[in-house]
């Protein structure tokens, strides 16, 4: 009997030499790196780096990577890995060419350029490591371009404030840890606000839940974010069969209508290649009874592979749909999605309908936004293009740059008030490297989150054909910074749904993996403009000012109006809460009111009120904050 001893040696030994057998097979010899000498910060630039196979097995491109070194896996040049994805085997004695696109560092100086041949099945380097090069780079002369000039009228980042978040409550048998989701606001008629989400990772449920008190997330501590209650558990919204091979269910954005008790939904699938499907559809919801009304298709044959309008639908003001669109009161969008079968748009979409007729099979559109490539939304430049992509461009500098194909809007939402007017897309994008040198997914990615504005004006030209529709670019774009920390690489972080509400200038964005795994809703208020002299008046114009001090405030504050019109004699004060609500009521107060009167709020919880003052006829409307 052989001693075991013996033969765990001998096995040892065979394991050792066949490790050494599989280094060996593979080999690589440095032929020659073709880079530039010199580059600005951030400047995109094309390398090539040549490798012979000096090993006795033949590479299978697709698994042979090139490996930053000194030190290993670093992103000096914006990526620690180049990959070819596609191509025939290199035999022994062959050479290839390891092609990219790269990006220089953001601080000058001299930079090795170092790297290695990686099998990705041994999970091994190997080969000679391409000689520590040297790039010398120097610092970019040209400053970032100025931002767009602040317009009172017009919406930019600066007009909102973050206001508060809550919690999504769990819904029995679906798990909503990183669900997206469209957002649709429903009113009811005591004037209380509800919302309808969708949750569940393969199979969605519709569910709805009330407004609770918002309470603002400090830093990554969201343990005192108020739980949404849940009103009612609905059910899978979707047809009951299969549509031109497409399983059509509720998975985009959606809007409600109060009038009619109809959710408007949508479907939208990025894979689908056929030459069409219905993506929009009216589910009519009373009481426990859900009925399916109607599907529709986009314009055929026009539209019927154009995914820019696939992702949702939203609400146009009467008085944009009455100037611009013929009347049509609802919008199809977002667009800025690739798809790997028909494109959609490069940059945020979006097209005017009518509700639509349960007559007839496609919708009545009228496009005002979408971008045909080459045509594309600027954006910073904040990444750079592999070799072969759809959407290839290299940006010229760290601040400009066009959409990409993993550039992506799932809402959107208009906003027309008498101060503030745009329509406000929510964009992600990724930055960095952006997809693999030759085709494929993206594999070493990273995101942020902006904000596009659009002028209402250019968009109303554009669906009046007075414009044409690529033309009309954002008036201003923001990087958004969460009020927690967000990790660069978190692609599911994003705004799956929004919604807008006039009547307390407080506009809610679903985001998937706010809180963690855990989704949540954020609120941010509309803040008013400061030269508008009331809610019903337009800015500049002279009139009664309402000023509230201190805001915020615990638990006293004094009201107080400048400029009132003369012949005024009382005042009416009211206060509600964010549903709508009226909390409270003050005494008539006898004006003039340029002294003031002291509003003591000791019975109502912290929170965002809105204070209404009627003089004169006259209606002015103000935020305030109360903190105890």
């Amino acid at each position: 009997m052989r001693n075991p001893i013996i033969t765990l040696a001998y096995a040892c030994m065979f394991f050792f030499l066949a490790g050494q057998s599989v280094q060996a097979a593979y080999d690589a010899q440095f032929v020659r790196c073709v880079i530039p000498e010199t580059l600005t910060t951030d400047e995109i630039f094309p390398a090539v780096i040549c490798m012979r196979n000096t090993g006795d097995t033949a590479w299978p491109i697709t698994n042979i990577l090139m490996y930053s070194q000194y030190p290993s896996n670093n992103y000096t040049w914006g990526t620690y890995f180049i990959l070819q994805h596609h191509g025939d085997s290199i035999a022994p004695g062959d050479t290839f060419n390891f092609t990219s696109n790269l990006r220089a560092p953001s601080t000058p100086g001299t930079w090795a350029f170092a790297w290695q041949c990686y099998n990705r099945t041994a999970s091994q380097l190997f080969g000679e490591i391409v000689p520590a090069e040297s790039i010398h780079v120097k610092q970019r002369l040209e400053m970032p371009p100025p931002p767009p000039a602040h317009r009172d009228s017009l919406l930019d980042s600066s007009d909102f404030e973050y206001i508060g978040s809550f919690k999504l409550p769990a819904v029995t048998g679906y798990d909503n840890t990183f669900v997206p989701s469209g957002l649709a606001l429903r009113t009811m008629p005591d004037g209380s606000k509800r919302f309808f989400l969708n949750t569940g990772t393969y199979t969605q449920c519709l569910y709805e839940v009330e407004l609770p008190q918002l309470e603002k997330i400090e830093g990554s501590d969201y343990s005192a974010l108020t739980t949404a209650a849940l009103v009612k558990q609905w059910t899978t919204i979707a047809w009951d069969t299969a549509v031109s091979g497409e399983n059509i269910t509720s998975n985009g954005g959606f809007w409600w209508d109060d009038s009619t008790n109809i959710l408007y939904w949508t479907h939208y699938n990025s894979y689908y290649g056929g030459n069409g499907f219905p993506m929009l559809a009216a589910t009519r919801l009373a009481n426990d009874t859900v009925t399916n009304l109607k599907y529709w298709y986009l314009p055929l044959p026009r539209l019927a592979t154009w995914k820019a309008y696939w992702r949702g639908v939203t609400r146009i003001p009467k008085t944009f749909a009455d100037a611009y669109t013929g009347g049509r009161e609802l919008a199809l969008g977002f667009g800025g999605v690739y798809s790997l079968c028909q494109t959609a748009s490069s940059g945020p979409a979006i097209a005017a309908i009518q509700k639509p007729d349960m007559i007839q099979d496609t919708v009545d559109m009228v496009e005002m936004l979408r971008y045909i490539y080459p045509e594309a939304a600027v954006r910073n430049g904040n990444y750079f293009q592999a070799n072969s992509t759809i959407w290839l461009y290299q940006p010229p500098s760290p601040w400009d740059g066009r959409f990409t194909d993993k550039s992506g809007c799932a809402a959107g939402v208009f906003i027309d008030l008498p101060d503030k007017k745009g329509y406000v897309a929510f964009v992600k994008h990724n930055t960095g490297r952006i997809g693999y040198d030759w085709g494929g997914s993206v594999v070493d990615p990273h995101y942020e989150d902006n904000w596009y504005f659009y002028d209402l004006k250019e968009l109303g030209e554009a669906a009046l054909g007075n414009r044409a529709l690529g033309s009309v670019q954002p008036s201003s774009f923001n990087k958004i910074n969460w009020p927690y920390p967000v990790s660069a690489t978190e692609s599911s972080h994003t705004i799956a749904g929004a919604c807008f509400d006039p009547q307390t200038r407080i506009m809610y964005v679903y985001c998937n993996f706010a809180l963690g795994t855990r989704p949540a809703v954020h609120a941010y208020y509309v803040k008013i403009d400061s030269s508008a002299s009331s809610e019903t008046g337009l800015p500049g114009k002279t009139g009664p000012m309402l000023t509230v001090s201190p805001n915020p405030f615990n638990p006293k504050t004094k009201i107080a109006i400048s400029g009132q019109p003369a012949g005024g004699k009382t005042a009416l004060i009211e206060i509600y809460n964010v549903h709508g609500t009226l909390v409270q009521k003050l005494p008539a107060a006898s004006c003039p009111l340029s002294a003031g009167v002291t509003w003591d709020a000791s019975g109502l919880p912290s929170g965002v009120y809105m204070l209404q003052v009627k003089i004169n006829g006259c209606l002015l409307v103000r935020r305030v904050s109360l903190i105890k």
